[in-house]
């Protein structure tokens, strides 16, 4: 699902899918217009979720919000093993430091 323009809108009717569905092991969401809020929906799913090991949310529109979502996401379910989070909005102030923090849960982050 690489630039279709899926938005915040489409990231959330994914969502609701992915509730349900553990089968799908790679989401690739690059270049989707995703920002924080359509990303906030992706994560509240992936509670919910055990299939996805790897997700690719590069070049869309994040910023560090999203980082510490997935960060508290992460700390309490760690399926996930790899995330792309390359050319974003993410700002550097303490970007290095949120990089280590999900490193140190043991995730493969690309930046």
């Amino acid at each position: 699902m690489i630039k279709i323009g899926l938005g915040d809108a489409g990231v959330a009717k994914l969502a609701e899918y992915l509730v349900e569905n553990h089968t799908l092991k790679t989401l690739k969401l690059v270049k989707n217009k995703i920002t924080d809020e359509g990303a906030q929906a992706l994560i509240e799913a992936l509670y919910y979720n055990n299939g996805i090991r790897a997700l690719n949310l590069g070049s869309n529109l994040l910023t560090e919000r999203t980082l510490d979502a997935f960060i508290d996401l992460l700390k309490t379910k760690n399926t996930i093993k790899t995330l792309h989070f390359n050319q974003n909005c993410a700002g550097t102030t303490s970007l290095r430091q949120k990089v280590k923090e999900i490193t140190k849960l043991g995730v493969n982050i690309v930046m």
